[in-house]
């Protein structure tokens, strides 16, 4: 799945052509990189225009996680693979910071905060669908809660940054 074709069609998805093609790490054979989302290509946007930003890719890197699911009933732990979304090299005052980075709706970021805290709540009008929805949004939020635990302590052993970019953060950078 490393940057490969998207094929969700829910989601704004695309091949981003880059402008500074020299500064990209890996692109695909239509000599761009697939985006899966809008604030995917807008981040691929300052990264690309970015004077800083030395070099960047998406998903290339392959992480095994391992998550926790409870089915009927009984916990269940499972192997799995994360890609993150982005690694890029910046030029800082000193240094050159290497630096993953994961692309999300600020909704979804406060979820995993929710998770961790315990303090998702039934809704008080609670129906079959709001319920559903909420099964959803815990689910989501544990599977990436698990993914980003993994990536702290990947980039702690590497000596890069791992960085959650929300739409709040994207829309105050472009």
């Amino acid at each position: 799945m490393i940057n490969s074709v998207p094929n969700n069609s829910s989601y704004h998805q695309g091949n981003f052509i880059p402008t500074n093609k020299d500064k990209v790490i890996k692109l695909n054979s239509l000599g761009g990189v697939y985006y899966r989302s809008s604030l995917e290509k807008k981040f691929m946007t300052y990264l690309d225009i970015n004077e800083n930003i030395i070099r960047w890719s998406a998903e290339i890197f392959e992480i095994p996680y391992t998550s926790k699911e409870v089915i009927n009933g009984d916990v269940v732990y499972k192997n799995r693979r994360y890609y993150p979304d982005f690694y890029y090299e910046m030029r800082s005052s000193e240094s050159i910071k290497r630096v993953i980075a994961e692309v999300k709706p600020k909704s979804e970021y406060n979820d995993v905060i929710l998770f961790r805290e315990g303090k998702f709540n039934i809704p008080k009008d609670a129906t079959m669908k709001k319920m559903k929805n909420l099964e959803y949004k815990i689910k989501m939020s544990q599977k990436n809660s698990a993914k980003w635990e993994t990536m702290v302590e990947f980039c702690n052993k590497k000596g890069y940054e791992f960085i959650i970019i929300t739409d709040e953060i994207l829309n105050k950078k472009i």
